[in-house]
């Protein structure tokens, strides 16, 4: 069902995504890949019905930083705990690095997802990629995440890095059109027998734009909560605030607090990199980096040299925000 809250693994509840799966087919055959998107546009979904599919396996890393935790959940949610690999836990001291090529070598054939896995950049995480790239080509990594942390070392990496060279390919989930998150809509009201007027369609979209994680929300206060329009509405707003707050914050954490915050008020509206620095009165490296930033977090887009926040719901929180 479309407004299950739940990730998507059944392809036939795959909505609107059938280019992008088959560019992910076509794509993984032969290289490594990330999916790249804001949050709520449905790559865990896309992902994880493809592995499925596929008889690969799938990693949530959602939250992990160390490398110690993220070969610990490569090895657990790939099936296979430390007693079926022959390796005592006390005895491993730092050699994190034999477990996790251990584990990849008995997933040489399979496919496998490891999602969120932007906050993990360790070196020795790095290393370990080099060595399963060079040693098992008919494995396939799939990852996803924003342009932070290890992506961003994926996909720009410097030439001291053990990954230079191996560039993953990119493939980019955008949020719907107008007319897709509409046939959304419409379609998870009808798994409901509803027939929902197309002026409450029309305003959700406009609120919510063509995020599908947001409009599954809707629709699951809509129809399984039998909650109003309006008290639908706000809910999923509440609930997207409270998350978009929790990671601007994280964003801003080590950074120019009230400079980004200057900025991200003033891309609420949209801007053009002249308006900006009119604005701002900073010198053009640092604009340049900030705006850099803020893209690579995927908090802004860019098109045509005008910068602009894409989510309504992040909007909001911006305009709120304490310096």
């Amino acid at each position: 069902m479309l407004f299950d809250l739940h990730p998507k693994e059944n392809k036939k509840e795959l909505f609107g995504r059938n280019e992008e799966y088959k560019e992910l087919e076509r794509l993984v055959r032969s290289e490594w890949v990330i999916v790249l998107g804001r949050r709520m546009v449905g790559k865990t979904s896309l992902v994880k019905t493809f592995v499925k599919e596929h008889d690969g396996v799938y990693v949530n890393l959602s939250g992990v930083r160390e490398f110690k935790d993220l070969i610990l959940s490569i090895a657990s949610q790939s099936g296979y705990a430390l007693k079926d690999l022959g390796l005592d836990l006390k005895l491993l001291q730092f050699k994190w690095s034999r477990l996790g090529e251990d584990v990849f070598s008995r997933l040489k054939d399979k496919i496998i997802v490891l999602d969120e896995v932007q906050y993990v950049s360790s070196i020795h995480f790095l290393r370990l990629l080099k060595r399963i790239w060079d040693t098992y080509p008919n494995l396939r990594i799939i990852f996803t995440g924003s342009m932070v942390g290890l992506i961003n070392k994926l996909l720009n990496p410097s030439p001291s890095s053990p990954l230079y060279g191996r560039k993953p390919a990119i493939l980019n989930l955008k949020p719907f059109g107008e007319k897709e998150s509409m046939d959304f809509l419409i379609r998870g009201f009808s798994e409901f027998n509803i027939d929902v007027d197309l002026e409450e369609v029309e305003r959700v979209v406009k609120n919510l734009n063509g995020y599908p994680g947001w409009l599954a929300y809707y629709g699951n206060f809509r129809c399984v909560r039998k909650l109003d329009i309006d008290i639908s509405l706000k809910s999923v707003i509440d609930e997207g605030v409270k998350i978009f707050r929790e990671e601007l914050n994280n964003f801003l954490k080590g950074k120019r607090r009230e400079a980004y915050i200057r900025i991200l008020r003033i891309l609420s509206i949209g801007a053009r990199w002249s308006e900006l620095k009119s604005e701002l009165m900073v010198n053009s490296k640092i604009l340049w980096d900030m705006l850099r930033s803020l893209r690579s977090a995927m908090l802004i887009s860019e098109d045509n040299g005008y910068y602009y926040i894409p989510d309504p719901i992040l909007r909001i929180v911006i305009k709120n925000i304490k310096l």
